[in-house]
């Protein structure tokens, strides 16, 4: 029989009393047995403590560890400091995870002559606060460098990720701001990272109105456009730019600086510029609104796409 992998859950926890306990609870009730859960107090303000302290009380696998605020990487990277599975399961505050989502990664991992560096896992996104409709998130797995551009590599929540590996690629870093998987598993691939894909969506994400990313969309794109420039020039320079590649890259950097050119016309401007100005000349793909986008941003430039297509919508409604 193959040997099953040891694993721990770290649960970062910031002002959730509200919802925490829904979390642990989904931990609890996992089929496989779980090395530790370890729920990191990052300085709450609320009665976060008090739950997770109340918890603790009637469950012997679960230890708090309260500090001083760090931030969400302080947390992930305290929690990481001391499990000691080979593999660590990362929970945001209000993530649920189906019963045998753990056993179900766990049994992906031993029926594999290697045990990868991470599991890159569909999950489910739903909205509490909001009319907008769940989303499933699937992952793409063909190609891993378009598969990362695309942030379709799985969550910090559905993944499964080998803690030793996680460590040696520097662990979880502030400066890749609100894309803190894709600059994780960037510096994995890096390393020439092995992994296998999970396609079923057996965790949950609460999409909440004060998420970092709902509430500060100007640095969400400006991140997301710097790390994919990262990516550009790193497939550059070790000959790896497939033709495949740069229509990914220049579709989602496009994307980018259209959501960036909503929040900070400057800085749109400033970062198509340096980074997608002069390096993309042409795609076959149909980033923006469509083919007609496509055709004024080829022969007029960002900006003055920008300018037009909003006059031809509103010239198209007229006629119609």
């Amino acid at each position: 029989m193959p040997k099953k992998p040891t694993v721990s859950v770290v649960i970062p926890c910031y002002n959730s009393a509200a919802f925490v306990e829904r979390t642990v609870r989904s931990v609890l009730n996992q089929t496989y047995a779980l090395e530790e859960i370890l729920c990191i107090d990052d300085g709450s303000t609320d009665k976060t403590l008090n739950v997770l302290q109340s918890i603790r009380e009637s469950e012997a696998c679960v230890t708090v560890h309260a500090q001083e605020n760090e931030g969400i990487c302080g947390a992930r990277n305290t929690g990481l400091e001391r499990v000691t599975g080979e593999y660590v399961a990362f929970l945001d505050h209000d993530d649920v995870l189906h019963p045998e989502k753990l056993q179900h990664q766990a049994e992906l991992v031993a029926d594999h002559s290697h045990h990868p560096d991470f599991v890159a896992a569909a999950y489910e996104n739903v909205y509490p606060d909001s009319d907008t409709v769940s989303q499933t998130r699937q992952i793409r797995t063909d190609d891993r460098w378009i598969g990362l551009i695309h942030a379709q590599l799985g969550r910090t929540s559905s993944n499964l990720w080998r803690a030793k590996s996680v460590r040696e690629a520097g662990a979880w870093q502030d400066t890749d701001g609100l894309s803190l998987d894709t600059g994780l598993i960037f510096r994995l691939l890096k390393r020439e990272a092995r992994f296998i894909g999970d396609p079923a969506p057996m965790t949950t994400r609460h999409v909440r109105k004060t998420s970092a990313s709902r509430i500060d969309r100007t640095s969400q794109w400006r991140t997301f456009l710097t790390l994919r420039a990262r990516i550009y020039e790193y497939l550059c320079s070790t000959g790896q730019l497939s033709t495949d590649r740069l229509e990914a890259l220049h579709v989602d950097m496009i994307r980018a600086v259209r959501g960036l050119y909503e929040q900070d016309q400057d800085l749109a401007l400033r970062l198509h510029e340096k980074h997608v100005r002069g390096f993309f000349h042409s795609s076959r793909a149909d980033f923006g609104p469509g083919r007609l986008y496509r055709a004024l941003y080829r022969v007029s430039g960002f900006q003055r796409a920008e300018l037009l297509y909003p006059v031809w919508l509103r010239l198209r409604d007229f006629l119609l």
